[in-house]
């Protein structure tokens, strides 16, 4: 097992795809680096049929980012990112399609709504990429959801229009979404958009694995939904005990989407 969490397997990593050792590539550096691999992943002749379904579903998420970018002037387009599998997946290819944008702020704009009690290593998570990926995270630890949405858009963020956010269809409230949702009555007005809504569970993790995304240790210690301390276990599906000794395989060893939040109480 690596520093990043990756073990070796058909579905490995080239290499990381952004330094781990605390220095930042340049913002326009870091996307034309993420265009070439993801354009070459994508003319990869790939050895597994996950993998071509990954392919396949690349080319989906970026056409819909690549239609925000139109609809959208980059400095009214936001990113919702908690350090997440499927925020990381958005993010890269996000990236990826800015390298040939014309103008690159210092920082690109997000924002962070974490659980009442969040876990210190997705925190520590957080800070690391969000500086390696040049986010500008506004972070707000308000009443709801709702309220931190409010006050993102009355504040760092009241020149957002939309946010691309990294639900799946199999979240909780996904069933019924598509690529582009305006917030329903009552919430603050902007538009909600889901590149990677159709993504299947383990193909997140064929992705990141594949490219070698550094992700969040606590994936590799059976978690497969990352909420709080207070209701997030590792997922019993990964539960292992082995000459008395009890242990969890990694998140990427789960393949059933139904399967993914058995470790989140009140979400299995």
């Amino acid at each position: 097992m690596t520093e990043t969490g990756i073990s070796p397997s058909v579905d490995a990593p080239i290499q990381a795809l952004s330094p781990s050792n605390g220095d930042t590539t340049p913002l326009r550096t870091l996307c034309a680096d993420l265009h070439a691999r993801i354009t070459a992943f994508l003319q990869e002749d790939v050895p597994t049929e996950r993998l071509r379904n990954v392919q396949a579903q690349c080319r989906h998420s970026l056409s819909i980012i690549s239609e925000a970018l139109e609809k959208y002037p980059l400095e009214t387009l936001s990113l919702s990112y908690n350090g997440g599998k499927d925020c990381l997946v958005l993010l890269v290819l996000y990236l990826s399609l800015l390298s040939t944008h014309p103008s690159l702020p210092a920082a690109l704009p997000s924002i962070l709504i974490p659980p009442p009690h969040p876990f210190p290593s997705v925190d520590a998570f957080i800070a690391t990429s969000s500086t390696k990926y040049h986010l500008s995270l506004s972070q707000y630890t308000s009443p709801s959801m709702k309220a931190a949405f409010a006050d993102y858009l009355s504040g760092t963020g009241r020149s957002i229009r939309a946010i691309m956010v990294g639900t799946r269809r199999t979240d909780p409230h996904g069933a019924k979404l598509s690529a582009f949702d305006p917030t329903d009555h009552g919430w603050p007005g902007f538009m909600r958009v889901h590149p990677v809504l159709e993504w299947r569970y383990a193909e997140v993790w064929a992705f990141l694995r594949h490219l070698g995304v550094e992700y969040c240790g606590l994936y590799d210690e059976g978690y497969t939904s990352l909420g709080g301390t207070n209701d997030t276990r590792p997922n019993p599906k990964l539960r292992v005990v082995e000459e008395g000794r009890v242990w969890y395989r990694p998140a990427y060893e789960l393949e059933a989407d139904e399967e993914e939040r058995l470790g989140r109480e009140g979400l299995g």
